[in-house]
């Protein structure tokens, strides 16, 4: 994926096969230098891949691929895998693998260089009196017109805010972006602190992989330092040029600087209820990044509870991962729909215009209310427009301006972050909706953006009772079936009628506690509501919906141990004695039965691998199976669980040589009947027994030897086995019943 900061300021040369994310002048670099992954991209990233593993993809099929790939892991969770392949083979091999969902090679990102302007004290964008004061680089100020209004009504909209933030709470914004100036006296108390971490003592005290993550972290660096500083010789500071950090920086104060401090400026979220959390994915002198320092920092933020995340660039590459990441979130997120002058409906620009819904897209107008030639617009990809000319924020140990959408993205996080304070449990949904509901009209943004209007913090604030909360967490019933020899769970989640939605479900082995999935960012994930497992025992389930709510339910998964039985196995000899035909009832009460088969001798299982005659029960599991030669035969019956049961039956031929009957007279009256019963000698004789009655009109017989009495005489019932012999009994019906 190839991305820029979405701000401009001064203009700089650099390779096109590696311009991926720069301060930029309008026209300067346009979509058509962009090119794909190539030799000199790898060379810089040392090989680096993006792993995307698919929904519900166990951990140890994960590690399976990962070792034949001879992948070398740098980061890996449920859903990521980052890192290095032995060669290209192995990168093609692993995507063709059926748990993988992509594979990408990781994408650079870079900045070109910046200059400030001096300080000033101007903020048109809050409220726009038709003309602000601007500073020149020699120090003088001087006037520039402006049109009126053209703003986002932010002195209109505090009151507002200010009285109804009684029952407000703090809200996180993740800024994805270079570090942030922690030290700057208009950032220092609006800061994120991981309450988890003891600083500087060398451990990671919350056991989330970082140590000492206080503010965020650096990914690019891989350490918790987020910002990196010169300090000068009196007294003052600066950014590091070897590692610049004043394109966060500057993003942080148009949301947070903290007001009423006689400091700098004013941010729009300027209260304490909104706090910043530092996530450095773009270092170096020239601001290098990367896709999978973005996807680690956007699961960092998921996992602290941020409610907004800030994207303040963007590329013409869509990165299934990054999507993938953004899609498993909850936060609300606010990229920057470009610089490029482009129609973002004809030439997408990511994240931007991933079609995702907790996305907002933001393009932004001057001092004017007119679109640049340079921002980016879409009827349909682009949300709304907010200012973003001649913005003036804090950079690192200073002040000074920058312009472009990466400015007018973090004026909408201002907003999210102003509306996400006022309630508990608010869908980013409805605070996305509130926001494009209640633009500013104007005739520039006509058919250019979704909203066709300007960020307006007054109209939301008017409109906050519209807001709509999901205080209510998913719940799910579940059904155990058996497949393949594993145990299949499917699962029925469900977030209630005015529920933001089931956002996804996670389990581990075990009881665990709600802590443990961190937000959504470990675990294994449930696909598609259905979780297949090896082996039973207690799984802890988690499932949050888009608002962040979440249950965790803990299930005993009972296994099937047992195997099928096999019972009332017999068979019998036609009256040829050339055929047989044997019977079994085979059932198993667990997991069901999965197939039922025959060979021919004495088997065992592993001589069913190869062959057998497959056998189907009836409904009453019955099977049966003929056969013409007398000798011994295996039945196997499997379970859905891989369970076996092995039964043999012999068959052979024993002629009976004798007949004796239970009653060899009977006497009977019209209308009664009796059971003559049987036995052969030798034992075990395979030979049938027919009955038949020498007057029917005296007394019936059937062929199992039930009598019934039909007329007062005497008759005679013969028994005659198929081999010969004979008996015989004396039926007398003497009177009617």
């Amino acid at each position: 994926m190839r991305s820029r900061f979405l701000s401009r300021i001064t203009p700089m040369i650099v390779s096109s096969a590696l311009i991926l994310c720069s301060f930029t002048t309008p026209g300067s670099i346009g979509p058509n230098t962009i090119d794909s992954f190539g030799a000199e991209t790898a060379v810089y990233l040392n090989g680096r891949s993006i792993i995307t593993w698919k929904e519900n993809t166990p951990l140890y099929e994960q590690e399976f691929l990962l070792n034949n790939c001879n992948f070398e892991i740098e980061y890996s969770d449920p859903d990521f895998s980052i890192g290095t392949f032995a060669d290209s083979d192995s990168f093609n091999a692993a995507k063709e693998s059926p748990y993988v969902l992509s594979v990408e090679a990781d994408s650079p990102l870079e900045a070109q260089s910046l200059t400030d302007d001096p300080f000033s004290s101007t903020q048109w964008w809050l409220e726009n009196t038709g003309t602000y004061t601007k500073a020149d680089p020699s120090g003088s100020s001087y006037k520039i017109t402006s049109t009126a209004d053209i703003d986002i009504d932010a002195e209109e909209g505090w009151p507002l805010y200010k009285s109804s933030i009684g029952g407000a709470h703090e809200v996180t914004v993740a800024i994805i972006d270079t570090g942030i100036d922690y030290r700057h006296e208009d950032l220092k108390d609006a800061m994120w602190i991981n309450e988890g971490e003891i600083p500087d003592n060398g451990i990671d005290d919350d056991h989330n992989g970082y140590v000492d993550d206080i503010y965020g972290w650096d990914f690019y660096n891989d350490e918790a330092s987020v910002c990196h500083y010169v300090e000068n010789g009196d007294g003052s500071y600066s950014a590091d040029p070897n590692d610049r950090d004043d394109h966060g920086t500057h993003i942080a104060g148009i949301i947070v600087a903290r007001a009423n401090n006689q400091t700098a400026i004013s941010g729009i979220a300027r209260y304490l209820h909104t706090r910043v959390m530092a996530l450095k994915i773009h270092g170096g002198p020239d601001r290098k990044g990367s896709v999978s320092d973005a996807v680690k920092a956007i699961r960092y933020a998921q996992s602290k509870g941020a409610s907004v995340c800030n994207i303040s660039w963007g590329s013409y590459t869509a990165s299934s991962a990054l999507e993938t990441a953004i899609k498993r979130s909850t936060m609300l997120f606010v990229c920057a729909a470009g610089n490029y002058g482009n129609d973002n409906d004809i030439t997408p620009l990511y994240p931007a215009s991933f079609d995702l819904p907790n996305i907002i897209s933001v393009a932004y107008v001057d001092s004017d209310g007119l679109l640049p030639s340079d921002s980016c617009f879409g009827a349909t990809s682009v949300d709304l427009a907010a200012p973003s000319t001649d913005i003036y924020s804090t950079i690192v140990g200073s002040c000074g301006y920058m312009s472009g959408s990466s400015m007018a993205a973090p004026m909408v996080s201002a907003v999210s972050a102003i509306l996400f304070s006022l309630r508990n449990n608010l869908t980013p949904i409805s605070v996305k909706d509130v926001i494009l509901r209640n633009t500013k009209p104007l005739d520039s943004l006509a058919g250019k953006c979704v909203s066709g209007g300007l960020l307006n913090l007054y109209r939301c604030m008017k409109a906050k009772d519209d807001l709509v909360r999901d205080k209510e967490a998913p719940t799910f019933t579940w059904t155990r079936s058996f497949t393949d020899g594993n145990i299949v769970l499917n699962f029925d989640a469900t977030d209630g009628e005015d529920g933001s939605g089931v956002n996804s479900m996670f389990y581990m082995l075990g009881k665990r506690e709600p802590s443990d999935f961190a937000r959504g960012t470990e675990g294994t994930l449930i696909e598609n509501n259905t979780l297949v497992l090896q082996k039973g025992g207690k799984h802890t389930i988690y499932v949050y919906d888009n608002t962040g709510n979440a249950s965790t339910v803990t299930i005993p998964v009972i296994d099937d141990k047992l195997p099928p039985r096999i019972t009332d196995v017999s068979f019998v000899v036609n009256n040829k004695r050339n055929k047989f035909t044997v019977t079994a009832k085979v059932s198993d009460n667990q997991s069901g039965l999965k197939s039922i088969k025959y060979l021919p001798g004495q088997c065992g299982v592993a001589d069913f691998s190869s062959g057998g005659t497959v056998l189907k029960p009836d409904s009453d599991n019955i099977i049966s199976f003929k056969t013409t030669k007398p000798g011994i035969y295996t039945i196997l019956a499997t379970d859905n669980r891989g369970n076996k049961a092995l039964e043999t039956v012999r068959t052979y031929v024993r002629t009976a040589q004798s007949i004796t009957l239970s009653d060899s007279t009977l006497m009977l009256s019209v209308g009664d009947t009796f059971l003559i019963n049987t036995s052969l000698s030798p034992n075990y004789s395979t030979d049938t027994v027919y009955f038949r009655s020498a007057d029917e009109d005296v007394a019936a017989v059937t062929n199992s030897g039930k009598v019934t009495a039909r007329g007062i005489g005497t008759t005679t019932i013969t028994a005659t086995a198929t081999g010969g012999a004979t008996a015989t009994c004396t039926v007398t019906v003497n009177t009617f019943g």
